[in-house]
């Protein structure tokens, strides 16, 4: 295993990733990816799909080789060393598990091809067992298990050898709503209790917020933002990530509207729904001389919350209103109020800008 030189200054981490470069004939899937992980965290590759994130996690594992560029693990360049000599653990999105072993088995089935002797493994396969919840389950066949004890299954197996770094792609994917947000949980706590460096590939956004310690976003084979989940969600430095995160609406001239006069004319903003706020005609508020009057184009029930679309200076404008403060029906006149929003020229940083009159008025309050 050869030493990457680390330039003095340079933070130690524990996976990097250092120019690489991945293409599928005319398909670049990698372009110039940089960045690192450090010992102990668990990151999210986030972004939809084809935007190079399976990539990455499977050129890490040694199941993909990059055209380029160098993949360190603990300060060592692996791109030559086989995926079975990384010391990596792999949970795939489908599980896996082989169908004629036994749960027992299944977790044992790398011990076994390992050598490690028979008292060893029934020590090991304990100890997982009771890790994954799944002490009684030993003796059962995957066809007998749920999709969540099926996932954690997989899990185990990944851990039986005692890696250094897990790899989880998708998941969650294949398994219901419910159960997968109990496995987020679980998994969080999990990670937190073993203590090993993870990656995990996902396309949902609340899972990444949720579960990770930091999220890479990624977009047709690039890297967009890197951060934690606070840092990505409320800083997006990108108008892709301004787009991807939240449920945003893109205003293609925020000068438009009041609050907002001062920017160029032009200006293309991302507007999130919790940065709107929607009043029926007469409710007291009290930026009131920046409300703009439109018209509603659609209702979406989401629950605790409604999500409200209207119609202003040809923009579509959406917003949320607390379930029993509802009472706004399709066609109906609203007030419609922009906090704030995120504004950028063709492709270049975003900034956030704050509605005009809600500094002027609160400085003067």
């Amino acid at each position: 295993k050869q030493k990457y030189n680390i330039c003095k200054g340079e933070k130690i981490m524990y996976v990097e990733l250092k120019n690489i470069n991945k293409s599928y004939n005319s398909y670049k899937a990698s372009d110039n990816i940089n960045f690192g992980i450090k010992k102990g965290k668990l990151v999210a590759l986030l972004g939809p799909s084809g935007s190079g994130k399976s990539t990455i996690l499977r050129m890490i594992a040694g199941l993909e080789n990059p055209d380029d560029g160098h993949i360190l693990i603990d300060k060592k360049i692996v791109n030559d060393i086989p995926a079975s000599k990384r010391g990596i653990g792999f949970v795939f999105q489908n599980y896996a598990l082989f169908r004629y072993m036994t749960v027992y088995d299944n977790i044992a089935f790398g011990l076994k091809i390992a050598k490690w002797k028979k008292n060893d493994i029934k020590k090991r396969v304990k100890e997982l067992l009771e890790l994954v919840n799944l002490e009684e389950l030993g003796k059962r066949y995957p066809s007998e298990l749920s999709g969540g004890q099926k996932q954690r299954v997989a899990f185990a197996r990944a851990l039986a050898p005692n890696p250094e770094l897990l790899l989880l792609d998708e998941p969650f994917a294949a398994i219901d709503a419910k159960v997968r947000q109990e496995l987020r949980n679980w998994l969080r706590k999990t990670i937190d209790k073993v203590g090993i460096t993870s990656i995990f590939v996902t396309h949902d956004q609340e899972e990444a917020i949720e579960v990770a310690d930091e999220i890479i976003v990624t977009n047709n084979g690039k890297v967009e933002q890197i951060g934690t989940p606070r840092e990505i969600y409320g800083n997006p430095e990108t108008p892709f990530t301004a787009e991807f995160m939240g449920q945003p609406i893109k205003v293609e001239n925020i000068n438009k509207f009041r609050g907002f006069h001062h920017l160029r004319n032009g200006l293309k903003a991302v507007v999130r729904p919790e940065n709107v706020r929607i009043l029926k005609n007469g409710e007291y508020f009290k930026y009131s001389v920046s409300i703009e009057e439109g018209i509603v184009e659609d209702i979406l029930f989401r629950g605790k919350e409604v999500e409200i679309r209207v119609k202003i200076h040809g923009e579509v404008i959406k917003g949320l209103r607390r379930l029993e403060d509802f009472s706004i029906e399709k066609g109906e006149k609203v007030n419609v109020f922009i906090y704030s929003a995120y504004t950028y020229e063709n492709n270049n940083k975003i900034i956030i800008v704050e509605n005009d009159n809600v500094k002027s008025i609160d400085f003067v309050l």
